[in-house]
């Protein structure tokens, strides 16, 4: 739904809750599709929301709340009876009602699956078992299925048979022991006569998963091959589920939107509540990461301060925050494109060296570029502001008790050309830190998006500065006039 139709659906449904029509607040939800129902319904209020969720009989219901953001579906489910939303569930195929019921308390789970029919819940109960980014956690049990020894007869049978609300498009094809064989396509199935054996259609060359497969990497596989649907089996071959590609749609958001806001520094969760201050506690574990880096930044200022006279200090930290900035930036561009290869799969293939090896030239031409550029900026602000900060500094000492004597200027060449080897340095530094770190959380099962965002930017601050500081010193030790 595009934005200004929504808009004019909340408008409508607010005049209509405003005015208790709710014959017409009825007719409204009939005409609307589930997932349009499901955004407004996200930013009403909660007494309008709820109004507006009474309404919905339990199929409407429960489309609904399979499509409804995390934090408003707790809101609604906290309000009804284990009842309710035992008739709510029971509508949807067992994935999603696994998704819905994972959220709940263990006392509502319990009590749903209670009540409901010993086959649904014992389908629903399996699904819980497995982790939400697996395989099993997105897997559905609804498939069709026959035996190697079947006929066509019996595949289409089976299609009669299966839920019409739902959409098939393969027949897999198992043994007698329940593993997996192949499938078979629907519209071939339809081109043979009935009584064909079902293993003169069979497709044995096929992907499918195993149950603990994480999400992420099913989403890469139907990416690659284009697919539309792909079996999930056990460790021993047997065949478990299904996977369809609106489920993969889903996965590829979710990781996605979890990969965007763990490189900004928070996490999904915050996405999930309404609280205010858990939203704030996320933020603050995040942000009190950067401010212990930081504090490693003015440790290593205070360091370095007592090898400088004033005069030196004053003009080398003017271009710190420059080196520290385009250092973090380089660092956090090498590191989202890493992040993003892992993510997708591009990169997966490939070893650290390789990646490293294309990256590195990457990085030599933008150090070169940018060390070149910014060492000719800094000797030319020096050479403009040397007279004003000397003459500031000198009056500064004449304020002081006790004799004081004028400090010579910086020499701008030096110090520019301090600042363009500092600047050089730092970016391949940040490069590397960029590249390393994400394979290295990989390696170690760490989300490779943790290690950018705020972290890497910190990190690349306080090793830009160690670096600029030190390149200065070294040069002041080397040429012994401490760049007069």
């Amino acid at each position: 739904m595009s934005e200004e139709k929504r808009k004019k659906l909340l408008d409508r449904i607010e005049q209509l809750i405003e005015k208790n029509d709710f014959e017409e607040l009825r007719q409204v939800l009939d005409e609307s599709h589930s997932s349009d129902v499901a955004e407004v319904m996200e930013v009403l209020d909660e007494l309008a929301r709820q109004i507006l969720f009474d309404l919905l009989d339990p199929r409407e219901a429960g489309a609904v709340l399979e499509k409804i953001d995390e934090a408003t579906r707790s809101e609604l489910v906290e309000d009804l009876s284990s009842e309710e939303l035992t008739d709510i569930v029971a509508t949807l195929p067992p994935d999603e009602a696994a998704d819905v019921i994972a959220e709940m308390s263990d006392e509502q789970t319990e009590k749903i699956l209670e009540q409901m029919p010993k086959e649904e819940s014992a389908q629903i109960e399996k699904l819980l078992r497995y982790p939400d980014d697996s395989a099993g956690g997105i897997m559905t049990t609804e498939l069709v299925k026959v035996n190697l020894n079947d006929t066509i007869r019996v595949a289409i049978e089976r299609f009669q048979q299966a839920d019409p609300n739902e959409d098939f498009y393969h027949v897999f094809v198992v043994d007698d022991q329940g593993r997996l064989q192949g499938s078979v396509d629907l519209v071939r199935l339809l081109r043979f006569p009935q009584d064909t054996p079902i293993q003169k259609l069979l497709e044995r060359d096929i992907h499918s998963v195993e149950v603990h497969t994480d999400q992420e990497e099913i989403a890469n596989i139907f990416r690659k091959n284009d697919l539309i649907v792909m079996p999930v089996v056990d460790q021993n071959g047997v065949l478990l589920g299904r996977i369809t590609v609106d489920d993969v749609v889903d996965v590829i958001g979710e990781e996605a939107e979890e990969d965007a806001l763990v490189m900004a520094g928070t996490h999904p969760d915050e996405l999930d509540t309404h609280r205010i201050f858990t939203a704030a506690r996320i933020r603050i574990t995040w942000l009190m990461t950067c401010l212990i880096g930081y504090s490693v930044y003015l440790l290593i200022y205070n360091i370095y301060r007592n090898y400088f006279t004033l005069t030196e200090w004053t003009s080398i930290l003017m271009f710190a925050p420059i080196i520290a900035a385009m250092g973090g930036n380089s660092g956090l561009q090498t590191s989202t494109i890493v992040v993003r290869g892992l993510a997708t799969g591009d990169l997966a293939a490939l070893n650290l060296f390789q990646v490293f090896f294309r990256e590195a030239r990457i990085a030599l031409i933008i150090a070169m570029t940018f060390g070149i550029f910014t060492g000719g900026i800094a000797t030319m602000v020096l050479h403009v502001t040397n007279s004003n900060s000397s003459n500031y500094v000198a009056n500064a000492l004449a304020d002081l008790p006790g004799e004081s004597v004028p400090e010579k200027p910086v020499n701008p060449v030096l110090l520019g050309f301090a600042v363009g080897i500092a600047m050089f340095i730092g970016i391949m530094l940040a490069t590397t830190l960029g590249l390393v770190l994400p394979f290295l959380f990989r390696k170690i099962g760490i989300d490779p998006a943790i290690s950018s965002g705020p972290f890497i930017t910190t990190a690349n601050d306080s090793l830009g500065c160690i670096t600029y500081f030190s390149l200065a010193l070294l040069m002041l030790h080397f040429f012994g006039h401490r760049f007069y």
